[in-house]
């Protein structure tokens, strides 16, 4: 840029912004970082600003862009004075650098990035510097530089929602009274870049049936202004999959029965617990007992083939677990049956949680102060005013231990 006097950038503390609880219930956030300025003397700066704005990934399609927020701006420098937030580090000789360092809040009903073949929410941080004239022909000079940061949201912690989302996942239906298919996972919550494994059970009900392959898939749906900036649109594609014919021959089965073989090909392994039955010139094996389906599927980085979960907002992200497999009738005609179950794509927390005491465990009740103790005879407490009454009634149900449930418990075991 003409009438420079160095090279200034952003270096942030953390790539992402991570928000904790819906856009209801979130608090603020803050950006941290820092303002780097090289040059070859200190330069004083009459003014620092700092500005997260939406980032225009197609110029042709700036709806998602403009269609939420404005600018948050906060400035460092002002009139040649630094915010008291901000901590301004002197020029270093040996560096040649000079550093402001900032915290700028933003608020907790943001909407979340999101990358899509057709749409965008995207964000930039993008920080503005003007010194002091290099002449007195030009009034200032004047320093820019932007970095792209995302927007991540995380359910509040140890919130009841996390809670349910984390207990094991089980889905099981029943196909034409022929057939049960079972879905297990430990979790309905699963990161991006990482491994997903899911166990699948199919149990027959009546004989006749046969089993030509099983799989898993995550797929995501997408919901919002996908190509019309005055409609709503929905679409649904699959983003990751594993999935594998069952043979004798994949079972590993030879002349011996082995429990243990398994075929890891495309993720899936198959397992059952007695020799299986193969019919001479037909494709598959009969399901004449209990085949268990493990498989394990990679999921995608995130912003890449896959997006997070997004309840709210302009485009909106759910995803679903689908446990296929094609299935032969006695009749020799092939059906592919499908159950599905809702999981849930989330960034991983940074945040540890707190392991609070618990009633029962009254070792770890610590008693930090001890008031008065008044007696409970109603006459006595009558004649104290009422500011102290409550003050007492606080202190003694401070003082009281925890409650005990166990003899509770063996009560209404006797009892029922």
């Amino acid at each position: 840029m003409l009438f420079t006097k160095g090279k200034l950038e952003v270096v942030l503390d953390s790539p992402d912004v991570v928000l904790y609880g819906s856009p209801r219930e979130a608090r603020f956030t803050e950006i941290t970082g820092r303002v780097v300025l090289t040059s070859k003397s200190a330069q004083p700066a009459s003014s620092l600003i700092v500005r997260l704005k939406p980032k225009h990934q197609n110029p042709f399609n700036p709806v998602l862009s403009l269609l939420w927020m404005s600018d948050i701006t906060y400035a460092i420098v002002k009139d040649g004075q630094i915010d008291d937030a901000s901590v301004e580090i002197p020029y270093d000789s040996s560096t040649g650098q000079q550093q402001w360092r900032f915290a700028m809040a933003i608020p907790g009903n943001i909407f979340e990035t999101v990358y899509t073949p057709e749409v965008s929410v995207a964000y930039e941080l993008v920080v503005e510097m003007r010194t002091t004239s290099v002449s007195h022909w030009v009034p200032f000079s004047k320093l820019a530089h932007s970095v792209p940061i995302c927007i991540k949201r995380l359910p509040a912690t140890d919130s009841a929602w996390a809670t349910i989302a984390n207990e094991p996942m089980y889905a099981s239906a029943v196909w034409r009274n022929s057939v049960e298919m079972t879905a297990i996972a430990g979790s309905r919550i699963m990161h991006d870049a990482q491994s997903f494994e899911v166990t699948g059970v199919v149990r027959p009900l009546h004989k006749g049936m046969r089993l030509l392959c099983a799989g898993f898939e995550i797929r995501e749906s997408l919901e919002g202004y996908l190509r019309c900036p005055a409609q709503e649109t929905s679409q649904r594609s699959t983003v990751a999959k594993c999935s594998c014919d069952i043979t004798t021959t994949s079972l590993g089965i030879t002349r011996r029965f082995d429990p243990v073989s398994s075929d890891m090909a495309g993720g899936v392994r198959f397992k059952m617990e007695y020799p299986p039955v193969s019919i001479p010139h037909r494709a598959g094996v009969a399901i004449d007992q209990e085949i268990q389906v493990f498989g394990t599927v990679n999921v995608p980085r995130a912003y890449t083939e896959i997006q997070y979960d997004i309840a709210t907002g302009p485009i909106r992200v759910s995803h679903e677990l689908v446990f296929s497999a094609s299935i032969v009738d006695e009749h020799g005609q092939v059906h592919n049956v499908r159950l599905s179950s809702g999981i849930y794509v989330l960034p991983k927390s940074t945040q540890v949680p707190v392991d609070l005491p618990r009633y029962e465990h009254s070792d770890k009740d610590i008693l930090l102060a001890a008031g008065r103790r008044w007696s409970l005879d109603s006459s006595t407490v009558s004649c104290l005013p009422s500011w102290t009454q409550s003050m007492n009634a606080q202190h003694i149900c401070q003082d009281s231990p925890p409650p005990a449930y166990s003899h509770m418990i063996t009560t209404a075991i006797q009892s029922a």
